[in-house]
């Protein structure tokens, strides 16, 4: 269901700012988190147990933003991870499946019943061809799981773009402009530790 007709721009996307990336690095050792520059966000059970537990009776899932593909072990389906072009992509790294942008997926329509995409919304240029994209790949009984930055983990980065800012409601009104529905509060463990991870870390969900 693969579409191999596009031809990807070479770019990169906004990296953190060196010293930007200090001072999320001391915040997040307070919160017991483990940073990488080139990941953009921490490792942790709960990000684990969400990619774990949703990927469950699926049969294919896409990671948009997968960079050197971190939770790719923890999809309990066929994993596909996609990320733009960039030289840090090395002979020795993992390196995405496809090259390709979020704003223009090289999927036909309903092509994954799972998608994740980690700590990536803050940087899209064209938020709303983004999420559009993500909808019409998504089969309509799959499930997406979206983690960013929230407000807080942005406010330690003054000197990083970001395109967008979202709290974890605006996130939320925003997927539903665009025909997606939230299922946090259908599972307690995921509705527990979404909105306690939003008050005491630098991620919402």
């Amino acid at each position: 269901k693969i579409k191999n007709d596009g031809i990807f721009e070479n770019k990169e996307r906004n990296l953190i700012d060196d010293e930007d990336a200090k001072l999320v690095n001391e915040e997040l050792k307070k919160l017991g988190y483990i940073w990488s520059r080139w990941f953009q966000i921490s490792k942790h059970k709960f990000t684990t147990f969400l990619t774990n537990h949703y990927s469950k009776n699926k049969k294919i899932g896409l990671d948009i933003g997968c960079k050197f593909r971190p939770y790719e072990d923890e999809y309990n389906c066929e994993y596909v991870g996609l990320d733009l072009p960039s030289e840090i992509f090395k002979e020795d790294t993992k390196k995405p499946h496809i090259y390709g942008t979020g704003e223009s997926l090289p999927f036909l329509d309903n092509s994954f019943d799972f998608i994740t995409t980690y700590s990536v919304v803050p940087y899209v240029k064209n938020i709303d061809n983004f999420f559009n994209e993500m909808h019409r790949v998504l089969k309509p009984s799959g499930t997406a799981v979206i983690i960013i930055m929230n407000l807080r983990g942005l406010n330690l980065q003054p000197k990083t773009h970001f395109e967008n800012r979202y709290t974890s409601s605006q996130l939320i009104n925003k997927l539903k402009q665009h025909g997606f529905t939230s299922i946090k509060n259908k599972n307690l463990k995921t509705f527990a530790l979404s909105n306690y991870y939003d008050i005491t870390s630098v991620y919402a969900y």
